[in-house]
């Protein structure tokens, strides 16, 4: 295994849209799953402060990426306690 020096989304094909997309939904969800395994959240627990019904914990705990949006993402952040910050670079 070695690690992607790009995106992996678009290495595996995705158009490079989607896969910045994809990206920034992975790692968000990986934000909102650290966030709840270090407060040692219940599936319930994490439900209710995310403001978010259990199905969609559970759905985020399995990686579900395909239905979550980037927007929903940051809302579940937010009602975390976690400010989200977001950084635009040019490519060359």
């Amino acid at each position: 295994m070695t690690q992607s020096k790009t995106n992996v989304f678009e290495e595996l094909g995705f158009f490079p849209e989607e896969a910045e997309n994809l990206r920034i939904r992975s790692d968000l969800m990986i934000s909102l799953r650290k966030l709840i395994r270090s407060n040692q959240w219940t599936l319930e627990i994490a439900a209710e402060n995310l403001r978010t019904p259990i199905d969609c914990v559970e759905n985020l705990m399995a990686g579900d990426i395909d239905r979550f949006q980037v927007e929903q993402l940051i809302t579940m952040l937010t009602h975390g306690g976690m400010k989200v910050q977001v950084e635009i670079v040019a490519v060359a």
